[in-house]
């Protein structure tokens, strides 16, 4: 009997650290996400549904990194074509390409968005079900 408690008490543990991790992913800023992310990542799981929303949530918030990265990447290039307005046609065609980049990028966000307010409503789902604050 013992075995059994001592389980579903580090169930609850994992479960407590997985909630608190996606909470500071959510909560911190786009710099700070990633170290979050990797954390996340990284922690073992032993309940199927905090595991769940450990795979849903690490899939939302990669992706919204992806788009996040696409558009500092996108800004960098207007930035370098701004710097090398001598070559006007290098200057258009990186203007054009950072453009693209960005409308990729606004596309990969929008997605990103959904799969974010899916983790919320795991997150407070588990939260609920295991009372966690």
């Amino acid at each position: 009997m013992a075995c059994r408690h001592s389980d579903t008490a580090a169930a609850l543990g994992t479960t407590a650290q997985i909630a608190r991790a996606v909470e500071m992913l959510r909560l911190s800023s786009n710099h700070d996400k990633r170290l979050w992310l990797n954390r996340l990542l990284a922690m073992p799981c032993k309940a199927d549904d905090a595991c769940r929303m450990q795979t849903v949530c690490a899939h939302a918030y990669d992706e919204h990194l992806k788009a996040f990265d696409m558009i500092e990447s996108a800004r960098h290039r207007m930035d370098q074509a701004e710097f090398d307005a001598s070559a006007q046609d290098a200057s258009a065609e990186a203007m054009l390409g950072a453009a693209a980049l960005a409308q990729r990028a606004q596309r990969l966000l929008k997605e990103s968005r959904r799969l974010t307010r899916d983790c919320a409503e795991n997150e407070a789902v588990i939260r609920q079900r295991y009372r966690l604050r």
